[in-house]
């Protein structure tokens, strides 16, 4: 990998390359280099923290699948392309195929929702004290990841899963009774809402909500009919009036076809 410096003193540009390249081929290049005007072309490239970044979730992820790193890598990479249609992308900001920015950011979301969906708990280590912070800290869309976990039925605080062993809730964010009056009357259309666990939840509703959120660096999130849909099997005590009105046909102008012929498992 090459690199560029500016000797505003000496009045040159210098280019720095590995040292393995043979030095008569450098000669030659510094010599072709005389002939051509400089033309500097600002790209909204990757940067290098989302690249080091990436290759630590890659790390993380293939740790906890017991996957070779490069597959992993690889499988990432062949994965999102597919999804977003970016075919041959390098995750090196010095490549010409360079992911931009945007889609960097995109990357390293991709790679958090797909491990969520994976049953992946990831942790990033802070090399500045050593300190383990939990994907939540660093996540770009942070009501990206909030989403994924009440889908997944995850505490968005910790990653403990919902099972035998650990109860994770719906937390409405909003209570019941300001926005609907009962859960009977409970559609999921009006309320803000986390998944937490047992001890979360309970942290919760012990200190101000503003101050929970803050500690752990997290946003409740407003759900779309398509949302509360796909949730109503995940969270079967709740959302009791959209259960009703979608059986008596409420909703089928918003959810579409093959959803709705899904509907009546989802419905009592």
């Amino acid at each position: 990998m090459a690199y560029t410096e500016i000797d505003r003193e000496n009045k040159k540009i210098k280019f720095y390359f590995p040292t393995n390249k043979p030095a008569k081929r450098i000669k030659e290049w510094q010599e072709e280099l005389k002939a051509y005007d400089i033309e500097i072309i600002p790209q909204n490239t990757i940067t290098d923290d989302q690249m080091r970044l990436c290759y630590i979730l890659f790390d993380q992820f293939a740790n906890s699948k017991g996957w070779d790193l490069n597959y992993t890598k690889n499988y990432f990479k062949a994965l999102f392309g597919t999804v977003y249609e970016i075919n041959n992308f390098s995750l090196s900001p010095m490549k010409k195929n360079a992911l931009t920015l945007e889609q960097a950011t995109n990357f390293i979301q991709f790679i958090i929702e797909f491990a969520i969906e994976q049953d992946v708990n990831l942790y990033i280590l802070d090399p500045r004290d050593k300190r383990a912070r939990h994907i939540r800290e660093i996540v770009p869309d942070i009501q990206r990841y909030v989403i994924s976990c009440l889908r997944k039925r995850i505490c968005c605080v910790c990653g403990r899963p919902h099972n035998e062993y650990n109860t994770v809730d719906l937390e409405h964010y909003d209570t019941v009774a300001s926005t609907a009056g009962t859960y009977e009357n409970d559609d999921g259309l009006h309320s803000r809402f986390l998944s937490l666990c047992r001890q979360h939840h309970m942290e919760i509703h012990n200190i101000p909500k503003q101050e929970f959120l803050e500690k752990y660096h997290l946003e409740p999130v407003y759900l779309n009919e398509r949302l509360v849909y796909e949730l109503l099997e995940v969270y079967p005590n709740h959302f009791k009036l959209f259960r009703k009105r979608l059986k008596e046909g409420y909703y089928r102008g918003s959810i579409k076809e093959k959803y709705n012929s899904v509907a009546e498992s989802r419905l009592d």
